[in-house]
C-alpha cells in the first residue's frame, strides 16, 4: 500500500504539472516581438519608412520588432527566409498591404490583423490583407504539423519507456548496441509510416514525404534514445523525468497553432529545444518554407542523439554473471 500511494502522489504531481503547464502557456497568448518589415512605397516623403519603424517599436508592451525594407519584393524575400514574420506596406493611395504568412503561426497572423487595426483606427487609414504562404487546405491552422510531430515524439519516449519497464536497462555494452539497433529500426519505420499518413492517406502535406520520413525518423530516433540514455542512467525516474520533458514542457512550448512570439518567453525560449517544437518547426520549415530554418532543429535533433548515446554506453556496464548463470545456457536478453 505504501507503494501504491508513493505512485498515486507521482502520478497527481504530474497530472497537476500537465493543467499547470498547458493553462500557463496558452490561457493568455500576447503578442511580443513579431519581426516585421516596413516598406514605403515611391511618391512618400524620404524617411518615412524609418519614421513608422519608430512608431511601431514604440508601441506599449513592443508587440512588434519592425525594421526597413527597401521594396515590397524585398520585404518578401525577408519573409521566405524566415528573417521577419510580415511586412507592412505603406502607400501613397491611403490604402496600405499587410503581408503575412499564417504557415509560420495563424496566431501570429491574426496577432499583426489585429495590431494593425487598431493603429489604422487610430490614423484613419485603411488596409488589406497578403497571406504570401498561407497554411494547406488540409492543414487547419497549421495544427497538422504539430500533431504529426508530438505522434513522433510519444511513439519514441512510449517505446523507450516500455523496453525500460519490462526489460530493464541493457546490462552490457552488447545489449546497449542491441536496442540501439533496435531503436534505429522502429524510428525509421516509424518516420516512414507517420510521414505516409499525412502525405498520402490524408494528403494533408502531399509531395513532401521523403524530407518528413528523414525528419520523423530524426524526431523518433532523438526522442527515443535520449529516454534510453536516461533510463541507462537513473533507473525508473527516467520515465517520469521524460514525460515532464516532452509532455508538460514540451508539447505546450511547441504551440501548435501558436507561434514562439505570442506564447510566454519561457515556452518561447525552450520551446525550439524539446523534441515536439523541433519537429513542428521542422514540418513548417519542409512544407512551407522549401527547407528554410531546417538548421537549427537538426542541431538540437543531434545534440539529442548524441546524448542519449553517450549515456547509454556510458552506463551500461559489462554484465557480472553469478556462478549459477555461468554454469547454464545464457539468458536471452528478450
Amino acid at each position: 500500500m505504501r507503494k501504491v500511494v508513493l505512485i498515486a502522489i507521482g502520478v497527481l504531481i504530474l497530472q497537476l504539472g500537465f493543467i499547470a503547464s498547458y493553462v500557463a502557456a496558452f490561457h493568455q497568448p500576447s503578442p511580443h516581438e513579431i519581426p516585421i518589415a516596413v516598406v514605403a512605397e515611391q511618391g512618400l516623403p524620404a524617411g518615412l519608412d524609418a519614421d513608422t519603424v519608430a512608431k511601431l517599436n514604440a508601441i506599449d508592451g513592443t508587440p512588434l520588432s519592425a525594421r526597413t525594407a527597401s521594396s515590397t519584393a524585398e520585404a518578401r524575400d525577408l519573409i521566405r527566409n524566415r528573417d521577419v514574420l510580415g511586412a507592412y506596406v505603406v502607400s501613397p493611395t491611403g490604402t496600405d498591404t499587410l503581408i503575412t504568412a499564417s504557415a509560420a503561426g495563424s496566431s501570429i497572423s491574426a496577432a499583426l490583423e489585429s495590431i494593425f487595426t487598431g493603429i489604422e483606427q487610430t490614423q484613419n487609414r485603411q488596409f488589406v490583407v497578403r497571406d504570401d504562404i498561407p497554411v494547406g487546405i488540409h492543414d487547419n491552422r497549421g495544427l497538422s504539423g504539430f500533431y504529426l510531430a508530438v505522434g513522433w515524439v510519444v511513439g519514441g519516449y512510449l517505446l523507450a519507456a516500455a523496453i525500460g519497464l519490462l526489460v530493464g536497462a541493457p546490462k552490457s555494452r552488447r545489449d546497449a548496441a542491441a536496442q540501439l539497433g533496435i531503436f534505429a529500426g522502429y524510428s525509421v519505420l516509424s518516420g516512414a509510416l507517420g510521414a505516409f499518413i499525412v502525405t498520402h492517406l490524408l494528403g494533408t502535406f502531399a509531395g513532401h514525404w521523403f524530407p518528413l520520413w528523414l525528419l520523423g525518423t530524426a524526431v523518433v530516433f532523438a526522442t527515443s534514445v535520449f529516454t534510453l540514455g536516461l533510463r541507462a542512467a537513473i533507473g525508473v525516474a527516467a520515465v517520469p523525468i521524460a514525460i515532464i520533458v516532452f509532455v508538460i514542457l514540451g508539447n505546450p512550448s511547441a504551440g501548435g497553432a501558436f507561434g514562439p512570439n505570442v506564447l510566454p518567453d519561457f515556452y518561447a525560449a525552450v520551446g525550439r529545444w524539446i523534441t515536439p517544437g523541433i519537429g513542428t518547426e521542422g514540418v513548417r520549415s519542409i512544407v512551407y518554407f522549401s527547407g528554410t530554418g531546417l538548421g537549427q532543429p537538426a542541431l538540437a535533433l543531434a545534440l539529442y542523439s548524441i546524448i542519449g548515446v553517450g549515456l547509454l554506453f556510458v552506463f551500461s556496464k559489462s554484465r557480472v554473471a553469478s556462478p549459477e548463470i555461468e554454469k547454464s545456457e545464457p539468458l536471452p536478453v528478450f
